[in-house]
């Protein structure tokens, strides 16, 4: 729709409650498709119709050794052991796979992973930013509190009420007040708010509101705060009404020594959004978000256009300590009959799955974002979590078992071909059909309709600790106070307050896995930033994928690297024992999964003699001329796309 001058005009209600994300979830059909041998579970009918609907095949499965490294990683972050692959390899009953993904939705490693998805969205942060970047001694208690909850498989609508409504839920307790720092986990400036100590405040809330609706509903309601949304048919009365429902809420654990009230009720130890008392007060519409334009009192609700009847606050009784809006509205949030939050988290799950979502705007399902590729299984989906309770490792479990899931990722192998309209079944290509036929990555460079896996480099934490566990360093502790590893000293001049350590070594207490890494926003861990881990400033739904040749250089330069290469070749040869190929063989295995073909091996061979034969001319290294040799090759090895890859 166009405006007179020209512009996109913001939809109205009418049309807006007629918006395929805002309308309730379709009945499933399962499609009827041609291969149905094909398909190890309905996800992959809903693929293989969409395919077949396009004279397209799927790929062939990929190779037990791919398989088994992609889902290890996938699931919990982490690399293979050798000797899980060998089982695996070796397991040819029916369940072998299924037997792999139940032990992996199984571990502690797993929440690791999946919370780091979470902590993104959640913008987590162990410092408040801005100019003096204060610490924030107990913030970790919020990212704990998240890898908990997804290794004890939370169901997904008591999430959201922790999180938003930590002290009104049932059972209500410290971890759950620790939950609410998900609206506290945004940039403050508390020891230099300015005069307008409101202002300040309501800054702060709108933080919140923007992080709830883009996190939980895949909607950019902070967009209304000044005037209607110009793409959503979103009014500034929405989003003042959000406003009302967070309004008569209190910070704890603020960062500052005279905090003396927080430190008497013993609660500095939370980050906590809270109320303390039951009558919010009043909230205004701001016009241009003013607070010198006050328009009309507003009550607490929900966007109208996602609801059919006005949303209910109910009066709190009188001797309440809260008012129970945040409560109210993480119920209806989660709520099985609100489909909007139900396909955002199919579609996130999804997204971390195969790389890229059915809706490629995970954060924004309004009219300015992006239609789903596959909408059927996306309300198939979302139908899925409701029935489970809102569980996510029985939907994992959906994905990773199918049989889209486990194709191979190769485009060099790409024969499947578009039909001939008058054939079902693919011709072989002839000299006369050649140009009424078109290939699979011409057609669908994109891989959108998913004929192959996709190929996704590891994120920051999993290439870093990728390193550690293949070096075989890896310290498994969980949870905890963030560390603080090595940082080059001419970097840590750029954060003069709050400082990191200067450290010149690091041992087991630096050798955690990513995720407990402090986070410092005027200092991001290098090595993380530069593989592209999200700022914090804002929610991130999606990380970029950046090739830039600093990380190329990180990984040959970096002295991190270096230190577990070597600790990578003492591995090998202390595993493998003193034979030069058999030490080789172990570092492939260790590595990247698979043991070298023969003409690698003598590649890897040739290389590490050459170089031992150079450091025999050496004197003064500590290590022999061996040991140096294959520690270059540990070095080749994480230096290779194979290594940084998940195919």
């Amino acid at each position: 729709m166009v405006g007179a001058a020209g512009f996109a005009a913001t939809p109205s209600l009418e049309m807006g409650r007629k918006h395929w994300a805002f309308l309730p979830l379709r009945a499933a059909q399962l499609p009827a498709v041609k291969d149905a041998a094909w398909a190890r579970n309905d996800v992959d009918r809903f693929i293989l119709a969409a395919l077949e609907a396009k004279g397209l095949r799927p790929s062939p499965e990929a190779d037990r050794r791919t398989l088994i490294r992609r889902v290890t990683v996938d699931l919990i972050g982490l690399p293979p052991s050798p000797e899980e692959v060998e089982t695996f390899v070796k397991d040819t009953s029916p369940q072998a796979w299924e037997r792999v993904v139940d032990r992996l939705l199984a571990s502690p490693h797993y929440g690791e992973r999946w919370g780091r998805h979470w902590l993104d969205l959640a913008r987590y942060a162990d410092s408040s930013g801005f100019h003096n970047d204060l610490d924030r001694p107990h913030a970790w208690r919020y990212r704990d509190y998240v890898i908990r909850s997804f290794n004890e498989d939370k169901p997904y609508a008591r999430f959201i009420a922790e999180q938003l409504a930590g002290d009104e839920v049932p059972g209500a307790d410290e971890d759950t007040m620790v939950a609410t720092g998900f609206c506290r986990n945004g940039p403050s400036n508390d020891d230099n708010m300015g005069n307008n100590k409101e202002q300040y405040r309501l800054d702060e809330l709108d933080d919140v509101i923007s992080t709830t609706s883009m996190v939980f509903l895949g909607l950019t309601v902070g967009c209304a705060r000044c005037h209607d949304h110009k793409y959503d048919p979103v009014t500034s009365a929405d989003y003042y009404s959000l406003l009302a429902v967070f309004n008569g809420t209190v910070k704890r654990g603020v960062p500052k020594e005279s905090d003396e009230k927080d430190k008497a009720k013993e609660l500095v130890r939370l980050q906590a959004l809270i109320e303390t008392k039951a009558k919010a007060p009043p909230t205004y519409l701001l016009r241009r978000g003013s607070l010198q334009n006050k328009g009309p009192e507003v009550p607490p609700a929900a966007p109208l256009v996602l609801v059919s009847n006005p949303l209910r606050f109910p009066e709190p009784e009188p001797d309440a300590k809260s008012s129970g809006r945040r409560r109210t509205l993480a119920e209806w949030i989660a709520a099985p009959e609100n489909p909007l939050t139900w396909r955002v988290l199919a579609n996130r799950i999804w997204q971390h799955h195969f790389g890229r979502g059915l809706v490629a705007t995970p954060s924004n399902f309004g009219f300015n974002g992006a239609r789903a590729t596959h909408p059927e299984l996306l309300d198939f989906l979302a139908a899925r979590l409701i029935a489970d309770g809102g569980r996510w490792k029985a939907l994992h479990k959906l994905l990773v078992m199918s049989a889209t899931y486990r194709q191979g990722s190769s485009v060099a192998a790409d024969v499947r071909r578009l039909h001939l309209p008058e054939t079902p079944d693919p011709r072989p290509l002839t000299q006369s059909s050649q140009s009424l036929l078109t290939s699979a990555a011409t057609l669908d460079a994109d891989n959108t309709l998913l004929w192959r896996g996709n190929h996704q480099r590891l994120s920051a934490e999993s290439l870093r600790d990728s390193i550690l566990a293949v070096s075989g360093k890896l310290n498994p502790q969980l949870g905890g106070p963030g560390i603080k590893p090595r940082i080059r000293a001419d970097l840590l001049t750029a954060s003069q307050r709050n400082k990191w350590p200067a450290l010149t070594t690091e041992g087991a207490a630096q050798w955690r896995r990513s995720v407990y890494i402090y986070v410092k926003r005027q200092l991001l861990m290098p090595m993380l930033e530069l593989f592209d881990a999200p700022t914090t400033t804002d929610s991130c739904a999606e990380r970029m994928q950046s090739v830039v040749p600093t990380q190329a250089l990180v990984l040959m330069n970096d002295e991190f690297v270096e230190d577990h290469a070597g600790f990578l070749a003492q591995r090998a040869v202390t595993e493998a024992g003193g034979e030069l190929s058999k030490a080789i063989e172990r570092m492939h295995l260790l590595s990247l999964a698979r043991v070298p073909t023969a003409e690698r091996l003598k590649q890897a061979t040739v290389f590490v003699t050459a170089r031992e034969s150079a450091y025999e001319k050496e004197a003064g290294a500590k290590e022999t001329p061996r040991q140096r040799a294959l520690t270059d090759l540990a070095h080749v090895l994480f230096n290779s796309s194979e290594f940084i890859t998940i195919e």
